[in-house]
C-alpha cells in the first residue's frame, strides 16, 4: 500500500519532468484525502482538467484527449477515441489532472528553512531564490539557498549560469543530480529533496540536520575534484580553503561540544586538532567553555539537534513555522 512518504517521491520526481500530469486512474492508488492534503499544502495544483483522461476499457489505461459535446438537453458530455473501443464516454471528474505547485513547493522549503520573505523566481518554473540561512544552522555566517528543477535538461546551464559561479549557494533539486559540467564556476553544494525530505505525521518536513550533512559532504567531494584537477598548486589552494572554512565555522558550541564529548580541555583540543587539521590548545577550549557559562553548564546541556519543519497543515497556525527538538 502506498504511504504518503512514498506518495511524496512521486511528487518530487514530477518536479523533475515536463508538463506532468497526475490523473485520475494514478491518484485512485494514492491514501485517502491526499489529494484534499496536497492541495492544501499546495503541493498540487489543478491542470489542464477536461483535456485529457485515462481510457475506461482498455487495461493499459492509455491517456486521450477529451472531446466535450452538449446534448440536446444542454448537458455536456465527454468523449474520448479509444482505437479498440472507437468513442468511450468518460466521466468528467476522471478528465481533471494535477500538476505539481512548483512555486508552492518553494515556499514549503523557504518556510522550512526560517526564511523570511517569498521566494523570488528568477527562472520561470525553473529557478527560484529562497533567501539567506545562517550557515551552518546557529552560526553567524550565512548562505544563499535556491530551489531549481528539470537541472538535467538540455538548457541546464543556462539556468544554473543565474546562480553564480562562486559555488557558495546551497542547491535544492527534487531528485535528479544535475551535470557538474552545466557549473561555469565552482560546484556548489547540490542537495537532492527526495534524500533530505519525508511526510511527517500529517505535513511535509524538511530534516536540516540530513541537510547540514549532505552540504558537507557535497563540499568534500567537490573539494577533492578540485584538488585532482588543478594538480599540487591547486590542492595546496583547496588546503587552504578547507582550513580557512573550518576555523570560521569552529564556534563556542563546538568548542563547548567536544568538551562534553571528551570530558576534558586536553581530550577535545586533541580531537578537534585531528579533526581541523590546524592546532588547538586546550586553552582556547577552556576559553570558549567558560564564555558558553562554564563546564557545569555545557555538561547539562541537551542534544540540540533539530529538525525543521513546517506546520502548514493545521489552519489554526498555518503561517507558524517550528523547530520540533530531535
Amino acid at each position: 500500500m502506498m504511504t504518503h512518504t512514498d506518495l511524496l517521491g512521486l511528487v518530487l520526481a514530477a518536479a523533475d519532468d515536463q508538463g506532468r500530469v497526475f490523473d485520475h486512474a494514478e491518484m485512485a492508488l494514492w491514501p485517502p484525502g491526499s489529494l484534499e492534503q496536497l492541495c492544501h499544502f499546495k503541493l498540487l495544483r489543478r491542470g489542464p482538467g477536461g483535456f485529457y483522461a485515462p481510457c475506461p476499457n482498455c487495461t493499459d489505461g492509455h491517456i486521450e484527449p477529451v472531446t466535450i459535446r452538449a446534448g440536446r438537453d444542454g448537458t455536456k458530455r465527454f468523449y474520448i477515441w479509444c482505437p479498440e473501443s472507437l468513442r468511450v464516454e468518460v466521466q468528467p471528474e476522471i478528465c481533471n489532472g494535477w500538476q505539481v505547485d512548483f512555486a508552492g513547493l518553494a515556499a514549503i522549503l523557504a518556510g522550512a528553512l526560517g526564511l523570511k520573505g517569498k521566494p523570488k523566481p528568477v527562472v520561470a518554473d525553473r529557478l527560484w531564490r529562497l533567501g539567506r540561512t545562517p550557515w551552518p544552522p546557529g552560526s553567524s555566517n550565512t548562505r544563499a539557498v535556491v530551489f531549481a528543477r528539470r537541472m538535467q535538461d538540455d538548457d541546464a546551464p543556462a539556468v544554473a549560469a543565474h546562480i553564480g559561479a562562486g559555488g557558495r549557494d546551497i542547491v535544492l533539486v527534487p531528485r535528479h543530480v544535475p551535470d557538474t559540467r552545466i557549473w561555469s564556476g565552482l560546484v556548489p553544494a547540490v542537495i537532492l529533496l527526495s534524500d533530505v525530505m519525508t511526510w511527517g505525521d500529517d505535513q511535509p518536513i524538511l530534516d536540516v540536520v540530513a541537510m547540514s550533512d549532505a552540504v558537507g559532504a557535497a563540499e568534500d567531494r567537490a573539494a577533492t575534484s578540485q584538488a585532482i584537477a588543478l594538480g599540487p598548486t591547486g590542492k595546496q589552494m583547496v588546503r587552504r580553503q578547507v582550513k580557512a572554512e573550518i576555523r570560521s565555522l569552529l564556534t563556542d558550541d563546538a568548542y563547548a561540544a567536544a568538551y562534553k564529548e571528551h570530558g576534558s580541555y586536553r581530550r577535545a583540543a586533541e580531537a578537534l586538532t585531528r579533526q581541523t587539521g590546524q592546532p588547538i590548545s586546550k586553552d582556547k577550549v577552556r576559553r570558549a567553555v567558560e564564555r558558553h557559562g562554564g563546564r557545569a553548564d555545557v555538561i547539562s546541556d541537551e542534544d540540540s539537534a533539530s529538525v525543521a519543519r513546517t506546520v502548514a497543515s493545521q489552519r489554526r497556525d498555518r503561517a507558524k513555522k517550528f523547530i520540533e527538538r530531535r
